[in-house]
């Protein structure tokens, strides 16, 4: 059994903090968030539809770019 760090991100939706692996992530390409995009600057977001709308609303997250 392998025990040491976990990984731990922010939500950019609502601000807690959880396990990455719990977490969905987003990258912005040309202008949009795609799910699960591997390059670029990743943002995480929880599972909670609320959480995902404030994400899509956010103009600073789309100038990220």
């Amino acid at each position: 059994m392998k025990r040491g760090h976990v990984p731990e991100r922010t939500c950019r939706g609502c601000g807690q903090k959880a396990p990455q692996s719990g977490l969905l992530r987003f990258v912005v390409v040309d202008g949009r968030l795609v799910a699960e995009g591997r390059s670029g600057k990743g943002i995480y977001c929880c599972n909670q539809s609320l959480c995902r709308d404030r994400l899509a609303k956010s103009k600073k997250v789309l100038k990220a770019d």
